[in-house]
C-alpha cells in the first residue's frame, strides 16, 4: 500500500482561496471543487503523506514525484473531448514520464444526449495514448459510467472499472435524503442550477421565482461570477438564463456562487429542493441531504445519473408546466440511497486494487479530511452574491466594470465601422448609378 500520495485537486478546501486564487484555480467551474475534494478526502488516511495540488504542479514535478515515490491520483471529468485535447496531451506526456503508480478516478467522455460520442480521429488517438500511458502504471482506469466504458472498449481497452464520480462518496457511507417533502409554497427555498447553452422553457425561471420568492440561482462558472459583479453578460441560449445585472434574479440579489466546497455543501442543507442542469450542483445538494433532480442535457451527465440512480428528466422533456413541485413528485430516492453501499464498496475495492488506503469506511466527520475541514475558518468572501461588499469582491467588481465598459466601447466602435463601411458602399453605388445615367 502506498504511504506517499499526490492527489490532484483544484483550489485547496483546507486552505480557502482568495478570489484571485479561486479564479485561477477552479477550472472555470466551481463544480470541479466537489469531486476534487471528495478524492482528497478518500485518500487522506492517518499515517499516509498526502500532497494535494493541481495538474500544473504535477506536470512540473514529475522528477520530484518519481524521487519521492508518490502514488499519483488524478480525478478527472469529461476529458475525452475535442476542447480538452491540449490539456489531455500535456497530462499524458507527464504520465509517460512518471515511474510511479497512477490512478485515474472518474474520467468520462463527451457524449450527446442519446449516448453518441463526439468522436474524431484526433480525440480517439489522444484517448488511446492516454489509456496506454495510464495502464503502464496501474491495473485499470476508473470511468464515470457505462457509456465511457463502451467508448474505451470500442477503442480496444478492457481494463476499465465503472466507479462513477468520486463526488458522491464525499460523506462515505453516510448518504441520506430527508424524508419530509417540501410544502412548495411561498416559503419554500428552491435552488436552481443552470447551464448557459442549454434550452430553458420560456417563462420557466420567472415562474419558479414567482411561486417561490425564496428561490435562488446557484451559479457555477467564472463568467457567471463576473456577470454578477458588474462584468460582461453571459452569452446564453435562452433569455431565461440569469446572465447579467439586468436579469431580475441578479438584480434582486437572488443568485449565489460558492468558492469553497465544504461551505457550499453545508449551505445546501438549508435548502428545500434543488433542480437544474448541473450535475455537481445537484450532487452538492444530495450530499447535504436535500432532495435534487437533474435536468440532463447530454450523456456525460446522464451516465452519472443512471449509475448513481439520481432522479432526472431529459431536457427534451422539460416543459413550462414542470414546476418544482411536479418535478419533486416524480423523484424517487430509494434506489439512490439503497444501492449506495454497493457502489461505495465498488469504489473502495477499486482503490484497494490500486494499492491505495482510504477513509471510506469511517463515518462522516471522523476522517482526517473532515477533521481538518472542521478547523477551517470560512471567510464571507467565499460566498459571492451580486450585492457582496467584501473588499476582495469589490476589487473584482471595479475590474469587471472597467472591462465591461471597454467591451462596450469596442462594440460601439465596431458598429460604427460597419455603419461607415455601409455608408461608403451606398455612396459608391449611388455614384455608379449616376455615371450610368450620364452614359445613356
Amino acid at each position: 500500500m502506498s504511504d506517499r500520495i499526490y492527489v490532484r485537486r483544484y483550489v485547496d478546501p483546507l486552505d480557502p482561496p482568495s478570489m484571485k486564487r479561486f479564479r485561477a484555480g477552479c477550472g472555470k467551474n466551481s463544480g470541479n471543487l466537489i469531486f476534487a475534494a471528495s478524492a482528497q478526502r478518500s485518500v487522506m488516511v492517518d499515517g499516509v503523506d498526502v500532497e494535494a495540488n493541481n495538474l500544473n504542479t504535477l506536470m512540473r514535478s514529475v522528477d520530484r514525484l518519481n524521487e519521492e515515490q508518490r502514488h499519483v491520483v488524478i480525478p478527472l471529468a469529461n476529458a475525452f473531448r475535442r476542447g480538452y485535447l491540449p490539456q489531455l496531451g500535456d497530462l499524458t506526456s507527464a504520465i509517460e514520464r512518471l515511474k510511479v503508480p497512477v490512478t485515474i478516478l472518474g474520467v468520462g467522455g463527451q457524449f450527446q444526449l442519446d449516448g453518441t460520442p463526439e468522436r474524431s480521429e484526433e480525440v480517439d488517438a489522444a484517448a488511446r495514448r492516454f489509456m496506454r500511458a495510464v495502464l503502464a502504471h496501474g491495473p485499470s482506469i476508473g470511468v464515470r459510467g457505462e457509456r465511457t466504458a463502451a467508448y474505451l472498449s470500442d477503442l480496444g481497452f478492457s481494463e476499465v472499472d465503472v466507479i462513477g464520480c468520486p463526488s458522491m462518496f464525499l460523506r462515505g457511507r453516510d448518504l441520506h435524503v430527508r424524508d419530509t417533502a417540501p410544502t412548495f409554497d411561498k416559503s419554500t427555498k428552491v435552488s436552481l442550477n443552470l447551464t448557459p447553452h442549454v434550452p430553458i422553457p420560456d417563462g420557466w425561471v420567472a415562474d419558479v421565482f414567482k411561486r417561490h420568492p425564496r428561490a435562488e440561482f446557484v451559479a457555477q462558472e467564472i463568467r457567471d461570477l463576473d456577470a454578477m459583479l458588474g462584468g460582461p453578460a453571459v452569452k446564453a441560449g435562452s433569455r431565461e438564463y440569469p446572465g447579467s445585472m439586468r436579469h431580475d434574479v441578479i438584480a434582486d440579489n437572488k443568485a449565489v456562487l460558492h468558492c469553497h466546497a465544504p461551505t457550499w455543501i453545508e449551505s445546501m442543507a438549508a435548502r428545500d429542493f434543488t433542480v437544474g442542469h448541473r450535475i455537481h450542483g445537484n450532487i452538492s445538494s444530495l450530499l447535504a441531504g436535500t432532495p435534487a433532480h437533474v435536468i440532463v442535457h447530454d450523456s456525460r451527465t446522464r451516465e452519472l445519473c443512471e449509475y448513481f440512480e439520481i432522479p432526472h428528466t431529459q431536457v427534451t422533456e422539460h416543459r413550462l408546466e414542470d414546476t418544482p413541485e411536479r418535478i419533486f413528485e416524480r423523484s424517487d430516492y430509494a434506489a439512490l440511497i439503497g444501492n449506495h453501499p454497493e457502489r461505495l464498496a465498488r469504489f473502495a475495492g477499486f482503490l484497494e486494487r490500486h494499492g491505495l488506503r482510504h477513509a471510506l469506511d469511517l463515518p462522516a466527520g471522523e476522517t482526517p479530511f473532515d477533521r481538518a475541514v472542521a478547523q477551517v475558518e470560512a471567510r464571507p468572501g467565499l460566498v459571492v452574491r451580486p450585492r457582496s461588499t467584501e473588499p476582495e469582491l469589490m476589487d473584482l467588481r471595479v475590474w469587471n466594470a472597467a472591462r465591461a465598459a471597454h467591451q462596450g466601447i469596442a462594440q460601439a466602435e465596431a458598429r460604427a465601422k460597419k455603419a461607415e463601411a455601409r455608408l461608403k458602399a451606398l455612396e459608391a453605388n449611388q455614384g455608379l448609378k449616376g455615371l450610368l445615367r450620364r452614359g445613356r
